[in-house]
């Protein structure tokens, strides 16, 4: 398999960790399941070489994803602060995975900033925040962050043999960024997923946990949300909107709206998505583009966040009155 980084970053991974026993692993807020497949394989993996590893997510992450942590492993900085803490003092190492600077992580990112072990980025995201970390493994040019820890972890250890938990871990996160093989697909991704395949993974089990694993409410509010897409189009663009009042109606769940950006990109004639959830205190921002319309640069210059090409997020001021006139503006920017 095409190695993705240069001997001499493996060397220094190798060297780290060599001189490590205890590892953190974090991912950024409100985890997703490429976020969640990066935690819990490179955990699983680096536990299987012996080091004495803890996961940690700064918020909860959403239940449909709990079948890659049956044991509750992982640690909720929001509900186990002192206890996260506390292995973030003792670690050798933290690696941060699936997110491109600390500052992604609120305050958990802080507590991370402050320690004093060596600091490793593992991401595919655009614009690494490369002064938060003593080493950086990141490229665009995957389709996700697991499959990156993948082929790092192949580099690092080629004859090592990958466990099915591991396996199924890593194509989770595959699965999911790119939109079930829809989005930001490499040959080498196919290559690493039948890999992942001879490892044991079933991507048919992977697809009902994910999938088909909802909630009656959840399923109602897919229904509003259907219902409520307005387009834009002048810009041949739509979005959908979900306030508080709507969610609370429907007994939102964390990771309930997951995947919801997508839907107006299936109706003929809509190149860009845009999908608002409206927050405790701010305004959630998710984009989504076919094609050759890039959404990081308005994500960027917008909504106060980034992203890749065709699949950006950010977030705005807690002001739904605002959010189409903003829109407009942004999509004014890249669409004639």
């Amino acid at each position: 398999m095409k190695a993705l980084f240069p001997k001499n970053l493996i060397s220094c991974w190798n060297q780290a960790i060599t001189q490590s026993a205890a590892i953190v692993l974090a991912t950024h807020v409100n985890p997703d399941g490429d976020a969640m497949g990066a935690l819990t394989g490179l955990g699983a993996f680096l536990r299987q070489q012996g080091y004495r590893v803890t996961c940690v997510c700064p918020s909860p992450y959403p239940d449909f994803l709990g079948f890659l942590d049956p044991g509750k492993d992982i640690l909720v900085y929001t509900c186990h602060k002192e206890k996260v803490l506390k292995a973030v003092d003792k670690a050798d190492i933290v690696v941060a995975v699936d997110v491109s600077g600390l500052s992604r992580m609120e305050e958990l990112g802080s507590a991370l900033s402050e320690s004093r072990a060596f600091k490793v980025l593992m991401d595919h995201h655009t614009d690494p925040v490369t002064e938060d970390f003593d080493l950086v493994f990141s490229t665009t040019r995957v389709s996700s962050s697991c499959e990156l820890i993948f082929r790092l972890l192949h580099a690092w250890k080629p004859k090592a043999v990958f466990s099915k938990e591991q396996a199924t871990a890593f194509l989770t996160g595959i699965i999911t960024d790119t939109n079930q093989f829809a989005n930001s697909v490499y040959p080498e991704t196919f290559h690493a997923a039948s890999i992942m395949h001879l490892w044991g993974a079933d991507s048919e089990t992977i697809f009902s946990q994910v999938y088909q694993n909802f909630t009656l409410n959840r399923m109602h509010l897919m229904g509003y949300a259907l219902q409520n897409i307005r387009i834009l189009p002048q810009f041949g663009a739509a979005y959908i909107v979900l306030t508080r009042d709507v969610l609370e109606a429907f007994d939102y769940q964390n990771g309930d709206t997951e995947s919801f950006v997508n839907f107006p990109l299936a109706i003929k004639g809509i190149n860009v998505s845009a999908f608002f959830l409206q927050r405790k205190d701010h305004i959630k921002v998710s984009l989504r583009s076919k094609g050759a319309i890039a959404v990081n640069g308005i994500a960027r210059q917008f909504f106060n966040g980034g992203g890749h090409y065709n699949a950006s997020a950010g977030k705005m001021e807690d002001a739904p009155e605002k959010i189409e006139g903003l829109l407009k503006e942004a999509l004014g920017t890249v669409i004639a």
